[in-house]
């Protein structure tokens, strides 16, 4: 029988979906690229961070029904935690569970129903994921203690829990085997080790003789200290490419988000970090027209952004989410925040910009991922810049040092050194 995968949203989702797929080969299913039209079965991995994120979740049903119409689909995730009678009586639709259990549903191939249940209070291991070649996602934590104004996920995901640490290095240098870099994924990474009395040194120091780089995905500013990154200097695989989620720049903003920093205390944290990796990039997360935004705070938070010279920012219209304190706030004009995105994009471009004309006549290794246009690989350096080289000149899934020349496409153009 032949199993496809579709995943939404983040890349915890994506760990687990690999997961499924390993267990799913290893009971002898074959799978399958894409939505395969002779698919027998479908796993849908959702995701609910946004109202857009939750209906792009069950708009999929229907396209898995049109592109593999004799497929039994199985849904779980985010989106069907939190709505989970949105995905149960639709056609074809087997199993729905949410974002706990995921690890039984291979045992399910023969049920029908629905079976979310609440988030649970202990890390759920799963399989060692299907092989990638290039990169590969190591999850070690799930569930958040944050509780953002604006967010649902600790309601859909459950209070903070720690993956045990022999677990992950083991899993890590089976890792290594097959891929050359391994990001290192949780719902709130920075909290990892703080249900088990243990912390990211600790971490760090297990995962320095992995032949692998490492990257760490999103983090909190609280795990921003002297010791934190004197501990990554001293990791030879490190990738300096640090995700910090800011959200705002305005400190009536965060205290409305109920963020646990204030903006002199992020930049603060910025500030360490270009002074110990000045080659690093920091990226982060704006959320743009969250109530009681009011034009001051938005000048403020331009302000911030430049001050804190990131290489690029995700950047999120706010999404009312049913559920959470923020929901009772006043809405920012929908006409006013497409203009404040469309200045914060242009802001963001200008930075991004600066930032890869820094790297222009440096040497960089690059892991080489796919070919693009017929004539490119596209490939990551370790602080996360996109790099394109002459196809003919290397191979995917190899580490190369590149010359950067200029300023290309979504990226630089880079030669082999």
């Amino acid at each position: 029988m032949k199993v496809a995968f579709l995943t939404l949203g983040c890349k915890v989702n994506q760990y687990e979906a690999d997961s499924l797929a390993q267990t799913m080969e290893q009971k002898g299913y074959q799978i399958v690229d894409g939505l395969d039209k002779d698919a027998d079965l479908v796993f849908l991995s959702t995701c609910a961070v946004t109202n857009e994120a939750e209906r792009k979740s069950r708009q999929m049903i229907a396209k898995i029904n049109k592109e593999c119409p004799k497929a039994k689909i199985f849904v779980c995730g985010c989106a069907s935690q939190h709505s989970p009678k949105d995905f149960e009586n639709k056609n074809n639709v087997s199993v729905v569970v949410g974002s706990s259990g995921k690890q039984w549903l291979t045992e399910m191939l023969d049920k029908k129903g629905c079976f979310v249940v609440d988030a649970p209070y202990d890390y759920e291991d799963m399989d060692t994921p299907k092989k990638h070649r290039t990169r590969s996602y190591l999850k070690i934590q799930d569930g958040c203690n944050n509780f953002c104004s604006y967010c649902l996920i600790p309601y859909l995901r459950g209070r903070s829990r720690s993956r045990g640490l022999e677990s992950i290095i083991v899993e890590a240098f089976n890792m290594a085997k097959v891929s050359k870099e391994i990001v290192l994924t949780g719902i709130d990474l920075s909290s990892w080790g703080e249900d088990i009395n243990l912390n990211m040194l600790d971490l760090i120091e297990s995962l320095k003789t992995i032949k692998a780089r490492i990257r760490f995905s999103s983090m909190e500013a609280k795990i921003i200290t002297p010791e934190f990154l004197k501990a990554l200097k001293s990791m030879p695989n490190f990738c300096p490419h640090f995700h910090l989620s800011m959200q705002s720049g305005c400190d009536n903003t965060l205290k409305a988000m109920n963020r646990k920093y204030n903006v002199e205390e992020f930049l603060h944290k910025v500030d360490m970090i270009h002074t110990i990796f000045p080659e690093g990039a920091i990226t982060t997360d704006l959320i743009v027209g969250f109530p009681t935004e009011s034009e001051e705070d938005f000048a403020v938070t331009l302000e911030t952004i430049r001050k804190a010279q990131f290489a690029d920012i995700h950047i999120f219209p706010y999404s009312r989410r049913a559920g959470t304190v923020a929901v009772r706030l006043p809405l920012v004009d929908g006409e006013l925040v497409k203009q404040r995105v469309i200045k914060v994009t242009q802001l963001r471009d200008e930075l991004h910009n600066q930032f890869l004309n820094k790297q222009v006549g440096t040497n960089q290794e690059v892991l080489t991922e796919q070919e693009v246009d017929g004539k490119y690989l596209v490939g990551h350096t370790a602080n996360f810049t996109k790099v394109y080289v002459d196809k003919n000149t290397a191979k995917i899934n190899e580490l190369v040092v590149v010359k950067i020349k200029s300023l290309f496409k979504d990226g630089v153009l880079s030669e082999i050194v």
